[in-house]
């Protein structure tokens, strides 16, 4: 997005929210431990390790009737039985919540109803799979089609009504491509189709990008049925990876993914989208060669009915590493925890610390990828056997280095690693961030993305070092905006990027054809237009950045540069972006106009209590200018002064210093993701 014109104009939106309480239920089918590997072809996988990951964040919920099949239990008829009870067991509105954590697999369409001639399935524990056509009629009876799945979840929604919600969890796979793997994590499902022999004679064979299972069945919908809400961990066509958990255990990916999101929440009129939003985030990093997808008709409505019990982000004590001065806890870097960083720590059962009392806190010494070792300000011989749970109330920020690697043509690694020997934002492993390569010819250098390969920033020579530290702190910061994410208790706003018809008017239909598989997806040359919801109990001023997938960062809002529609200047100023509480800003005449690159971007939104213009800071102009009205820069915009990155390729206002965020007190930061394709 490059192109942004403006002229204001407000609409304010009051919404009134309304919830009932709710029966919370849950299923959950983990089958991870296949018979007859040999025979059957389905390798083991982590299933078993997501239970207690899906468990636990859900009891959190007060879901406290949960049933679970694992392994053995979820043959085909125990998993069709355990569905048939909890449509007999349910009533009017409750909330329902449906996991499965098992391989997944393509079978020939029985129904000519998939535009790939494919229906996608459940591998249920005892299904069979072959190579050999001609076993199609035995084999495929023991899986669990779409189809079958739809016409149970129709029965459920019909049962339970307008009042209640259903959230299906799929992580598994359907994808016969499984050579799209990447290093040695375990995919689940990945068989090429299971089909007859004159399958490719009478099917179809266009590529379905959609997600998992379609809710559609042979018995009709009512009018008043419950909303349907279905989280797959990959698109039809791709394969779902394993990943590690916090502790270093192989589990699904979107199974740690959601269980991260849940426990990150800190607003009740949060969104199924919003949810899958922060889902999406940590699936970026966790599986980066897998895009999870979010459909059903209930995606905009509140979570869990309204019913979503507040829990602020917490990490287990490891009792038996620690001693009455240093505390082991069980989240470390992977957990986006940083040296330098405060920890304090609560009795167990704190689901806010301000409610709570303060047993003692302390300072992150070492971090490891998945536990991190604290100082306590107070020797205390009891904190450690009470197991308190650990909350970050400062989180140390800019520490984390970018690993490079860099093509060995003519000895370029070796002269490109002197260059760099005292530039310390600079870390070369072989697991690498970034890689620097030839861009056709020998004289043509550039950075590449390790996920996707697509380039990060122009053209240099090998030899211009000072261009080459110029982009990596351009990726330093691109990098420290896309992961940095926290919130104060009372701003929270949710913020959509609209469709408007000839009118004016939102246009619900193209928003929700482009959202149907989860994130937006816009076209070069589309126009869309900003709203902003204050869901919080607070007044905000907001400001929101574009962050290209080159590193460029572009300014929405507050920006002095914009434009009418003839091309007249007309700056949107810092005081002119206030959203008053529970009301809606959306300006029709502010319209972003899509251009290149292509690919993964995100609009960076900024929240904050006092006044705030981090237009300069953040477009990396003249910080004395990213003043509030006070003359003087807040909390929130200290915090991107101290991020910039010096010569020597460190950060902080003195050497060594890690500037530190208030988790409780510097305001709202959170991203809106969306891809940009050619039209």
């Amino acid at each position: 997005m490059k192109k942004i014109l403006f002229a204001l104009t407000a609409l304010l939106l009051f919404v009134c929210l309304q919830t009932e309480a709710q029966t919370k239920r849950a299923l959950i089918v983990a089958i991870g431990k296949y018979p007859d590997v040999e025979k059957n072809m389905w390798k083991v996988i982590s299933s078993a390790n997501d239970v207690p990951l899906i468990k636990g964040a859900l009891e959190k919920q007060d879901f406290k009737n949960i049933t679970v099949l694992l392994d053995s239990q979820g043959t085909k008829a125990g998993i069709e039985n355990a569905l048939d009870k909890l449509i007999s067991s349910s009533g009017s509105g409750d909330i329902i919540v449906i996991h499965f954590s098992t391989h997944g697999q393509q079978l020939e369409d029985d129904g000519d109803d998939e535009v790939d001639g494919l229906d996608e399935a459940i591998v249920p524990y005892g299904a069979a799979m072959s190579f050999n056509r001609t076993l199609y009629p035995q084999l495929a009876p023991g899986y669990i089609r779409d189809d079958v799945f739809g016409e149970k979840m129709t029965l459920l929604r019909n049962k339970i009504g307008s009042g209640g919600d259903v959230l299906v969890i799929m992580d598994a796979c359907h994808s016969g491509t499984a050579s799209r793997g990447a290093g040695d994590a375990k995919i689940r499902g990945g068989a090429i189709p299971l089909v007859s022999v004159d399958y490719g004679t009478k099917k179809l064979k266009q590529s379905d990008e959609r997600g998992v299972f379609k809710e559609e069945g042979k018995t009709k919908l009512n009018a008043d049925a419950a909303t349907y809400v279905l989280i797959s961990g990959a698109q039809a066509q791709e394969p779902n990876f394993e990943c590690s958990d916090d502790n270093g255990k192989p589990v699904g990916s979107l199974s740690f993914a959601f269980s991260k999101a849940i426990g990150e929440i800190t607003d009740t009129t949060t969104t199924y989208r919003a949810l899958f939003a922060l889902l999406e985030n940590t699936m970026r990093e966790k599986a980066k060669n897998q895009k999870p997808v979010l459909e059903g008709d209930g995606i905009d409505r509140i979570l869990f009915g309204g019913e979503y019990v507040k829990q602020e982000p917490y990490f287990k004590v490891d009792v038996a590493q620690s001693n009455k001065t240093t505390i082991v806890i069980k989240g470390g870097e992977v957990s986006g925890i940083t040296a330098g960083s405060i920890i304090s720590f609560y009795p167990i059962g704190t689901l806010k610390p301000a409610d709570n009392k303060l047993l003692n806190k302390g300072t992150v010494t070492a971090v490891k990828y998945f536990t991190a070792t604290v100082k306590l300000d107070k020797p205390d011989d009891s904190l450690f056997k009470k197991a308190p749970l650990a909350f970050v109330t400062e989180l140390a920020y800019g520490g984390k280095k970018i690993i490079l690697a860099v093509n060995s043509l003519n000895g370029a690694d070796k002269k490109i690693q002197t260059a760099l020997k005292n530039f310390q934002l600079v870390e070369f492993t072989k697991k690498y961030d970034l890689f620097l390569d030839t861009a056709g010819s020998v004289d043509d250098w550039v950075f590449k993305y390790a996920k996707d390969g697509k380039s990060f920033a122009d053209t240099i020579a090998i030899s211009d070092t000072a261009s080459i530290k110029e982009i990596l702190k351009r990726y330093d910061r691109f990098q420290y905006l896309q992961n940095l994410s926290f919130q104060e208790k009372g701003l929270s706003a949710e913020v959509e990027l609209l469709f408007l018809d000839q009118n004016n008017n939102i246009d619900h239909a193209k928003k929700a054809e482009r959202t149907k598989f989860g994130p937006l997806e816009l076209k070069e040359g589309d126009t869309v237009y900003l709203k902003i919801k204050n869901t919080g109990d607070r007044d905000f001023y907001v400001n929101v950045v574009d962050i290209q997938p080159d590193g460029h960062i572009n300014p929405v809002m507050p920006n002095k540069n914009l434009e009418d529609k003839n091309g007249n200047p007309s700056p949107l100023t810092w005081d002119q972006c206030i959203v008053a509480r529970r009301d809606s800003l959306l300006n029709t005449n502010l319209f972003i106009e899509v251009l290149p690159p292509f690919g993964e971007e995100s609009l960076k939104v900024f929240l904050s209590g006092d006044p705030l213009d981090l237009e300069d800071i953040l477009t990396g102009n003249d910080d004395s200018r990213s003043r509030n009205a006070r003359g003087v820069l807040n909390n929130l915009a200290k915090v991107f002064v101290d991020s910039k990155v010096n010569e020597a390729g460190s950060r902080g206002i003195r050497p060594g210093a890690k500037p530190k965020v208030n988790t409780a007190q510097n305001g709202t930061i959170f991203s809106v993701n969306f891809n940009i394709v050619p039209n």
